[in-house]
């Protein structure tokens, strides 16, 4: 019955393909400026048909003759629409783009291609500012770039080698999915070191849908989704060298290339290399040291009827060091080895056929193998996994309406070399729907549903709704509310600690999600205001829970009660050229069900309350002055014997970059008033904890203060 009726409404949208066939066309050669500038990557579309322009701002769409209308975006700019008549031969169109604040772009996380300020669904939107401020204070990672939007924080699982998680509004990272233009190339769900091995110089702008996403992406986003999207081949080339004060250093190679008019490449290579430090003289490293090496290719081909295809590889290699340093040892005498080798191989691809006028065929699809080995102690595991995923959408418009329709899949295998009673294979191949609705200027609604038949854990259905209400051209409301799904691993923030040896395997059941949120925001002449409210509720949540007569032995279960978590963000931004300041303040109000002890806690290591501060200096193609203070207040802490309650600390970050001509010199300093967490607690626990851990929590730095001086050579 529902492929009837998708088949109904496709055909009813549709026009005949043979008819559009039939239909003259001439050639339209649109030129596109900044002032004198021609402004390469700008997308121009006429229904489904678009193009990109090259280095010298045109694009060429062939088009059916008579009156037609051209739309064009680039991020950075206002979207321009042009009305065109198409004659026989070549038409020449000239168009003149404006600078826009960010609110005008073009989103790539939900399936609509919609600009931010008309999609339903709520979507932050970071972009190549930021980018760019990332790329001067740290070129090899982009955890400082996710925590430009309020309420996401990266967290050190350990004070070893285990890596960090995406943490959106409270909620534990292994709820948040991470993309790179929509594909899962670090994997269906991202435990271990996925936002530390990430370089941004290849980035456009990073997408942040907030709130439970099953709907949208599958059985794995119940905290949200960050989509990485990628720079376009007619971005400047350019190498970035840095050197830090504890020791680490970076090198970083950005080629591009428009081969033609239809094709052209990008290329991001990177070497990083840090040197351990035990910065407080305990004899635990709290720099661990790493040597890494990224390398990832794109090839990028833009038809002239709007069909385009783009393909991705990557290769990440790298080895971490932690633990007790030399000469180092745990309270017990004996010195302890916490090491990570990564080794992680993706190819991906995205295309699109453009059937007609209101019809297009999108196909996405991955593959992404990861082999890696972790000691702790002298424990030794070696494990491999395995990510598949396939998409195929149909996408009709039709006035108003936006009808998405398609089948997913996707395969996660884990298999254990040294610990094999965790092995697992999911399959999990869904059918999705999305409507977007925009019968009046000031209301716009999307409602989307998915199914997934999981091979293991049983069929789930996903609903979401977002509406969209304007109050005039600067104000606008949203409401979103969802329900999703989580499929569980032996894998969680607990266990990438400690690992997998002492892991007892027991019976566990999937995790669901609600969630809601509501937000407010618009403009004052030069202030930006937005807030937001939200709550989300996660049913059968895992908890890990120590095996009743063992010391060391650990097993995760569902807890009989759920995690709730509700909260509030403010976010203000204030700018006139060349000065803009910005602050954000997060509320969070999470607990769940301590499970050993049968009673109810907060959520471990959620500051209740955090603002950020920040001014800049920015003076295009010449000087950059940037001032960050940021305050996380108390948090609770679990198993930890010298505290239950965390301290508040702040941190200051500044950033001086120069231009000069084709060389750009920066240097950045992090956590200048250098807070540790060592100043307030040891790291190191009097004995071993569940599972055998020797460190508390991660809750402050520990690394201290970091200066890091580089240079970028543009060419």
């Amino acid at each position: 019955m529902t492929f009837l009726f998708l088949g109904a409404v496709v055909g009813a949208l549709t026009e005949p393909r043979w008819l559009e066939a039939q239909t003259p066309t001439g050639t339209v050669v649109v030129h596109v400026t900044a002032g004198e500038t021609p402004v390469a990557g700008a997308t121009v579309a006429s229904g489904a048909t678009r193009g990109v322009t090259d280095r010298s701002g045109a694009a060429t769409l062939t088009l059916p003759l008579g009156g037609r209308m051209l739309n064009i975006t680039q991020i950075g700019f206002a979207p321009e629409s042009v009305q065109v008549t198409v004659q026989a031969g070549t038409n020449e169109v000239s168009v003149t783009l404006r600078p826009a604040e960010l609110a005008e772009v073009v989103i790539s996380a939900t399936r609509n291609e919609r600009r931010v300020s008309d999609e339903p669904t709520r979507v932050e939107v970071t972009g190549r500012d930021d980018v760019e401020e990332q790329i001067g204070g740290s070129p090899g990672i982009i955890a400082e770039l996710l925590t430009e939007s309020g309420g996401v924080r990266v967290q050190r699982t350990s004070a070893g080698s285990s890596g960090s998680s995406v943490r959106i509004r409270g909620m534990r990272g292994r709820y948040t999915k991470i993309l790179s233009d929509g594909l899962p190339l670090f994997g269906v769900t991202t435990e271990g070191l996925g936002p530390l091995q990430i370089p941004p110089i290849d980035l456009q702008r990073v997408e942040v849908i907030k709130g439970v996403a099953s709907a949208l992406y599958g059985p794995t986003a119940l905290a949200g989704v960050v989509n990485l999207v990628s720079e376009q081949p007619t971005s400047q080339r350019e190498i970035v060298v840095n050197q830090t004060s504890r020791g680490g250093s970076d090198a970083v190679l950005w080629q591009t290339q428009t081969l033609n008019p239809q094709w052209g490449y990008t290329l991001v290579a990177g070497g990083h290399y840090q040197k351990i430090e035990d910065g407080d003289g305990d004899g635990w490293a709290d720099t661990n040291g790493y040597k890494r090496a990224v390398v990832r290719p794109r090839l990028f081909w833009t038809g002239s009827q709007g069909n385009s295809w783009f393909v991705t590889s990557g290769f990440t290699s790298e080895s971490r060091t932690g633990g007790t340093v030399s000469g180092g040892r745990l309270p017990n005498g004996q010195p302890y080895r916490d090491d990570a080798d990564t080794r992680r191989a993706d190819v991906g691809t995205v295309a699109r056929f453009v059937l007609d006028s209101s019809a297009l065929i999108s196909m996405r699809a991955s593959t992404t193998e990861e082999w890696r080995t972790r000691w702790y102690g002298a424990v030794r595991e070696r494990d491999r996994r395995n990510a598949l995923f396939g998409e195929m959408a149909l996408t009709v418009s039709r006035r108003s309406q936006v009808l998405v329709a398609g089948a997913a899949l996707e395969r996660d295998a884990y298999t254990g070399l040294d610990v094999r009673v965790h092995d697992y294979t999911y399959a999990a191949p869904g059918l999705f729907v999305e409507h977007t609705w925009s019968p009046v200027t000031w209301f716009g609604v999307s409602s989307s549903a998915r199914a997934d038949f999981h091979n293991v854990y049983g069929t789930f259905l996903s609903p979401r709704v977002s509406m969209l209400f304007r109050a005039g051209p600067s104000w606008n409301a949203r409401l979103s509310a969802g329900s999703g799904v989580f499929a569980p691993t032996p894998f969680t923030e607990e266990t990438e600690a400690i690992g997998l040896t002492h892991l007892r395997p027991a019976p566990r059941s999937a995790e669901r999600a609600t969630g809601a949120s509501a937000d407010v925001g618009g403009t004052i002449g030069p202030l930006e205001l937005h807030a937001s409210a939200y709550r989300s509720v996660v049913n059968h949540p895992l908890a890990l829970r120590a095996v009743a007569g063992s010391l060391t032995d650990v097993e995760l279960v569902n807890a009989s009660e759920p995690t709730r978590t509700q909260g509030a963000e403010v976010y203000a931004r204030y700018r006139i050229d060349p000065v803009h300041f910005t602050g954000t303040y997060t509320y969070i109000d999470a607990s769940e069900l301590d499970i050993d002890r049968g009673v109810r806690r907060p959520v471990p290591l959620n500051a209740r309350h955090a603002f950020g501060l920040s001014g800049v200096y920015e003076e295009e193609h010449d000087a950059i002055i940037g001032l960050e203070l940021y305050y996380t207040g108390r948090q609770a802490i679990a198993d930890d014997p010298y505290r239950s309650v965390s301290r508040p600390y702040a941190t200051v970050d500044a950033l001086i970059q120069k231009q000069l001509g084709r060389l750009i010199v920066f240097l950045h300093g992090e956590d200048l008033n250098g807070v540790r967490q060592t100043q307030f607690d040891p790291i190191l626990l009097p004995a071993p904890a569940r599972g055998g851990r020797w460190t508390t929590d991660v809750w402050a730095p520990l690394e201290g203060r970091v200066i890091n001086a580089g240079l970028r050579l543009q060419y």
